[in-house]
């Protein structure tokens, strides 16, 4: 389809992925993300992923961790369900991750200004925030990062947080600095 469409041509609305449709639990209500709940069985949350037609589904059992891909207002994430004793314990909700110099302000802050705006409008703006921090201000290798935004909600904790960690390139043995953010929503 051109840049400009005849006034009279058929209009066709687009179809959402499935992961748009998905979203983050309500207060008080059952479901952590989407329709997962805490308590689910991996089985479970495996079958209410493939019904709802996410993609790229992955399963790490030594890790307990089931993966796939998210979409939240057109910005990929990776959906990660935590497991401990074979029941879902939290999700989170990890932002693309990358090296490049450019990285951080060009994909990285953009995702995260995503993220805040989603959280702001389902749990409101009364919570403990602060700005995104530069990059330079990211301690690395530290899994909890910097949290940037926490909502203590009475039936759970919504984190928003920036991590910096380094990985070995198997290429050329080096370590490279990588960043991302995440959302952490873990049931009281």
């Amino acid at each position: 389809m051109g840049l400009v469409s005849p006034l009279f041509a058929e209009q066709h609305t687009p179809k959402q992925a499935p992961e748009e449709l998905s979203s983050f639990g309500a207060v008080g209500g059952a479901n952590v993300y989407a329709d997962l709940r805490k308590g689910d069985s991996s089985k479970l949350v495996l079958e209410k992923l493939k019904k709802g037609n996410f993609r790229e589904i992955s399963i790490e059992k030594p890790k307990s961790l089931i993966r796939c891909a998210v979409k939240l207002n057109n910005f990929s994430y990776e959906l990660v369900c935590h497991f401990e004793n074979d029941r879902l314990k939290l999700c989170v909700l990890e932002g693309r991750k990358g090296w490049q110099f450019s990285f951080y302000d060009e994909i990285l802050e953009p995702q995260w200004i995503n993220l805040r705006q989603s959280l702001v409008k389902k749990y409101g703006p009364k919570r403990s925030h602060r700005p995104l921090p530069a990059i330079d201000k990211v301690p690395m290798n530290d899994p909890g990062g910097i949290i940037t935004d926490t909502w203590d909600l009475e039936d759970r904790l919504v984190v928003i947080a920036v991590q910096a960690f380094e990985l070995k390139d198997c290429c050329t043995n080096h370590l490279i600095e990588y960043t991302t953010c995440l959302v952490l929503v873990q049931p009281k």
